[in-house]
This record gives C-alpha cells, structure tokens and sequence, in this order.
C-alpha cells in the first residue's frame, strides 16, 4: 500500500513539473471533463511554438493513473490519435468564410508578410516582421479561445470519446518535432468524474454617469474556467442583448493577472432604467449561465455645491439657513447636508441631513453661541461640499458654572499640583486659579493668563507659619464671562521640621516602682509622647507606653511592668501630626529594689577517696560560676577550683588530714556574693 501511494505521488509530482515547465517555454494543456467524454485544449506559449506545432503536429499521450480509485501495479497509456493533429489544409477553411473567428484564425495561420525578406537584410523589416508573428500568433489563440471549431480546424483541440467514469488520467500533447527542435511537453491529470456544470460570474459593479455607464466584476476567482466575457443589457430585465460582437477580454501587462474587468457602455438617457449582466466564455468555447443583473439609470454629475445666501438668528436662540441649488438638479440628487462647528477651521458636526431633494431652508434650534455652517448635496454615488463657510453668532451673557471636583496635593518640596472637572460647556475658554492663606480674607488672582487644561502646578514656601493654604478656581468662556468661586480646597502644608525633645527632670521611687517625671516637648504640633526603657544590660529600648499630649507643660507617668533588683535606663520621644519625631530626650536611671535576700548555703558528701560539694544559692542576680576555696590542716583558706554546675568534687584528698570548704557566688554583671558557710571534712 506504502508503494502504491509513492507511485502515485511521484507520477503527480511529474504531472506538475511538466505543466510549470510547459508554461514556460513549452505547451500549455487544459482538459474539461463532460459527462461521456473529456475536450482536451492546448496552445503553444510562444509564436516560435505555435509555428512548429502548425508544421509538425500535436500527439496526445493518454496515462492511465487510477483506475477504481486505486493506482494500477503497471502505468498503461496509449497515444489516442494516430495521426498528428495540425491545422486544416486552407481551402477547407473557406467553407466558413462567414464565420469572424475561423476567418481570424485562417489569415494569422497562413497569411504572412515579407516572406521574401531575410532577418539580415533589413533589420527594421525584420523587427516588423517580428512584432507581425507575435501578433498573428495572439489573434490566432484568441479566435480559438472565443470558438471551439476554431479551436478544432486550428488543430488545438480534441475531444477524448474512450474515457472511463472509473478511471483518471494524465494528458500529455507533445509537438512531434526532430530531437534537434524539441519542445517541452504540456500535461493535465482529470477524469470523468471531475465534471462540473459551469458556474455563474459574480453580479457586476455599476457606476452610473451622464447616459452612461463604468462597469467592472471579477474574473481573478474564475479565471481558470472562462478566458473572456459577454456584457449584455436590457431595458426590461428579461429580454437581454450583447453590448457587441466580441466578447471582452481583459488586456494586460505580461504575467499579470488583473482581479477585474472593465467595461463602458453608453445609453441615450438619464431616465430610461437599465439592466446589465455577464456571461462567461470557457476555453471550449462554451458560454455559462448568466450572473444577477445590476441595474440603474444615468445620472448628472455632482459639479456644483449649493449656496448658503440666507442666515437670521430668532430670539438668540434660533439660526435659520436658506440656499441655492438648480431645481433641474433635484431628480439626480438624495437631499443636502449641513455641518456646524464651533471654529472656522474646528471639527464638523452633522445636524441636518435632508433627504427631501426639493428643501432650500433649515433652522438649527440647538446652536452654539458661536457657529460655522457648511452646506452640501449628496446623492447615493458622491456628496459635493461648498467651502464657504457661514457664520452665525447669539449674544452670550450667561457665565459658566463654577469648577467642581477641586482637588489637590502638595509633596514634601513644596510643590502644589491642583486638578478639577472640566466643564461641559461648548464655549468654554479657559481656568483662572486664586490663593488665599486664610479662608476669611480675600483670594488673590495667581494665574494673571487663563488655563487651557484642567490641572494647575506651582511651588510654595514650606517653612512658614501657616500650616495650611487655600485655593479656588473659576471658569471662563469665549465671551469672557466668569463662573462663580468653587469651593474652597484646603491643602496642608507638609512639616519638614522635627518637634522639640522633651526632658526628663526626674525619676523618684513610687511604691517600689519608677515615677518619671519630665517637661512636655514645646512644639505645638505635638500629639503624643512615648516613653522606652532597656535593663541597663541590653542594648535595645523598648516601648512602654504612648500618651496623647497634654495641655500641661509638665507630665508623669509610673512603670509598673519591671522587675526586682534590675536597673533601667529611660528615654522619652515626641511625635507631630505629620509623624517626624524628636531627638530622644536626656536618660533617666533607676535601680529596683530587689525583695530577695542573698543566701548561699554549702552542703557536702564524704567518701573514702574523694568529697562532694553542692549547694544551693538564692540571688534576684544570675549566676555566672562558683568560686571553690579549701584550707588543709587549719591552714590559710585559698582559692581552689571552680564550677558552673551545682556541685564540685575534690580528689585529692588523705587520710589523717583535715579540711576546710568555702564557696563564693561570681554573677553575670561582675559582681561576686560574700563567703558561704564553711564546712570541715576529717579523714
């Protein structure tokens, strides 16, 4: 199965190689399946070709590909006409005199011109004699294309009557020329079961003028079925006639194919409602079924815009318009339309489009205080817009309303960024920005030139006794009338500046516990103090307490959550409304009261070689190590080891001696405890 489908696709493969090399320099094939029977067309790509194929002949090799849908184990093929197929001798071609294209295709065929001139002889006749074969060669494929006999008595065509409705082929036609003059071969693989009805062309596209008409449609999506085209017409949409004798084909330049076609056709009236449609014209000289139609009637052009000559402004609050437009116009127009902007030069609004043909005056009942009017007339083809320009003006005494959204910041440089709503009114000019440093005295103009935008930037001084500013602003139109104030935005000034630090006086015992008192900070943006402590044996503070500021200068405060026999260090800080806070205040000491008696008490145990020592210590202190002293014999006491456990153990002792034990206590803050009881041990 693998090898059947490799077969199949390197014979399609060579199918489609020889047709691009055919195309080329070569012959080019088509083949159109009918329901018996498969009409086989070719043509030469070259004038060169076309002569040598006219001399030598055409043989069509037929290849079997499918059969039953399935690739064959062997390829059969047959040639399918045992003598070449050339152009009809000339005098059969005189029995269809009458007939244009066969006539065409008999004078490009065996006509000729200069037959006795070689190519060196004369260079311009030979360049004439040139351009002559292209052009005999042209009209020669162009007859054939346009009919089928033509096609047939020129030798480009065949009609295959063997074909099977379970079989594919692939068509080879080959010029049976000398190996010295071979011609690349042209192919084409179809079969009875590809036949299809021909289509129907896409409806064309109608341009109506005066008494005539510019049509176009596309031909780009059917250009591999019809190679040109009949446009006919109709003045009832049933009966239709040929707009002339030749179908239209589409020139253009060398390898470009053009996506439409074009035609023009005239008519001797505007009135007179016309029908177009199109038929296509295959390669087989066969004609398709007819498009949809399109339909119209000429029309007169556009030339001339119309003429505001009338304007008048009712009660300030109206504008009516009144203008000028031929009345022999009306029947080829839609209506006007009018535009209003607020500049001569701003953005056009539509407010009227009149769709009654005959109207000549409109009145605006929402115009602005200032208006431009531009007119024009349309119809469904173009619109013509008139560049003058009328202008109508409505007395404006009426202020804007007030800003509102007034809003604003100031960071910690002093910079003041204000923003607000913009208005909706039309007419609007602009924003006027004032200053006060006190909302009950009078707001001073800051911005001498109106703001265009809704946000206004400026830098104020910091350091100033004032802590807050304030701000209004107000609207302004084109006529100059001024919006009441807005409301009054208050900013607050940002505090750069620390508060003073406040001092402690004095810290007294109150029942065991520490009693600060100390001068509150003077700064009267102050709203809370906070006192920290740390055990003078840490280095890090911590909080104790945060107290709203007083009205009072002086303050207190009693530390209940400490400990017995620890000192403390106190400082204390104050912070403002902006959160800046103070230097730390001056220390504050103060030492606990320790409610534990100091208490050390030696114990022992003898044994036969050696003596333990234990004991137990009482101190609010931590203890560090214990310092071990012993005296044998009623001698001097000395130092004599150390533990950092609860007990020591002395080896070395005798027998017949005696001895004396002594501890002391050494703390973690340095300091030692006094000599324990003492203890004597005989052997």
């Amino acid at each position: 199965m693998q090898k059947t489908k490799l077969l199949f696709v390197i014979l399609v493969s060579v199918l489609i190689t020889q047709a691009v090399c055919a195309q080329k320099n070569g012959v080019k094939v088509i083949a159109s399946p009918r329901k018996d029977s498969i009409l086989i067309r070719w043509a030469p790509s070259s004038s060169k070709i076309w002569r040598l194929g006219n001399q030598y002949g055409y043989f069509i090799k037929r290849y079997t590909i499918l059969q039953d849908k399935k690739v064959p184990k062997t390829i059969p093929h047959t040639i399918l006409n045992k003598e070449a197929i050339k152009p009809l001798p000339v005098e059969e071609w005189g029995k269809y005199a009458d007939d244009k294209y066969i006539a065409v295709a008999a004078d490009c065929i065996f006509g000729s011109v200069y037959k006795d001139v070689s190519v060196g002889a004369n260079p311009f006749i030979a360049y004439k004699k040139h351009k002559e074969e292209k052009h005999r060669f042209s009209f020669a494929l162009y007859a054939a294309d346009q009919s089928l006999k033509t096609a047939k008595m020129s030798g480009l065509y065949f009609t295959d009557k063997t074909a099977k409705h379970n079989e594919k082929y692939l068509y080879k036609v080959y010029i049976n020329t000398p190996d010295s003059l071979a011609v690349d071969t042209g192919s084409y693989f179809t079969g009875l079961s590809e036949y299809r009805k021909l289509p129907k062309p896409q409806k064309p596209i109608a341009e109506w003028k005066d008494k005539k008409v510019d049509l176009s449609w596309n031909i780009i999506y059917l250009n591999h079925i019809y190679n040109s085209y009949i446009l006919e017409k109709s003045t009832d949409g049933i009966n239709y006639k040929s707009v002339s004798d030749n179908a239209t084909v589409q020139i253009s330049d060398k390898d470009v194919n053009p996506a439409f076609m074009y035609k023009t056709d005239s008519f001797p009236d505007n009135k007179t409602t016309i029908y177009y449609r199109i038929k296509g014209i295959s390669s087989f000289g066969e004609t398709g079924p007819p498009s949809d139609s399109v339909f119209g009637s000429g029309t007169l052009p556009l030339k001339n815009a119309p003429v505001i000559i009338y304007h008048k402004i009712t009660d300030n609050k109206n504008v009516s318009l009144k203008w000028e437009y031929p009345e022999k116009m009306n029947s080829y127009i839609d209506g006007f339309n009018i535009y209003r902007s607020e500049k001569p030069s701003g953005k056009k609004m539509l407010v009227y489009h009149g769709n009654n043909p005959a109207a000549r005056e409109y009145t605006d009942t929402t115009p602005g205080f200032t208006n431009y009017y531009m007119i024009s007339v349309y119809n469904k083809h173009k619109e013509k817009l008139s560049l003058l320009r009328t202008y109508a003006e409505r007395v404006d005494s009426f202020p804007p309303n007030p800003p509102t959204n007034v809003y604003g910041i100031i960071d910690t440089t002093g910079k003041v960024t204000l923003k607000w709503k913009n208005n909706s009114e039309k007419d609007m000019s602009g924003y006027r920005v004032y200053r006060a440093n006190n909302p009950n005295f009078e707001f001073m103009l800051i911005t001498q030139a109106e703001i265009k935008d809704t946000t206004y930037n400026e830098t104020i001084n910091l350091k100033t006794l004032t802590k807050h500013i304030y701000y209004r602003v107000k609207a302004i139109d084109l006529r100059m009338n001024q919006s009441a104030f807005s409301d009054i935005i208050t900013l607050k000034r940002p505090d750069i500046i620390p508060p003073v630090s406040p001092v402690i006086k004095d810290i007294i015992g109150k029942k065991g516990n520490p009693e600060l008192h100390w001068i509150n900070s003077s700064s009267s943006d102050v709203v809370s103090h906070k006192i920290y402590r740390r055990n003078k044996k840490d280095s890090i503070p911590e909080l104790v307490v945060t107290l709203e500021k007083s009205k009072e200068i002086k303050a207190s405060y009693i530390d209940k959550n400490i400990n017995p026999g620890n000192e403390y260090i106190y400082h204390i800080i104050a912070c403002d409304d902006s959160n800046l806070q103070s230097k730390p205040s001056n220390l504050g000491y103060f030492k606990v009261a320790s409610n534990i008696k100091e208490r050390i008490k030696l114990k022992k145990r003898t044994y036969t070689d050696k003596v333990k020592l234990f004991w137990n210590i009482k101190s609010v202190k931590e203890v560090e190590r214990v310092i071990v002293y012993r005296s044998v014999n009623n001698k001097t006491i000395k130092i004599y080891g150390n533990s950092t456990q609860d007990s020591f153990i002395d080896n070395d002792v005798h027998l017949e001696k005696t001895y004396r034990y002594s501890i002391k206590a050494i703390f973690t803050d340095g300091s030692s405890s006094a000599l324990s009881n003492t203890i004597t041990v005989k052997k």
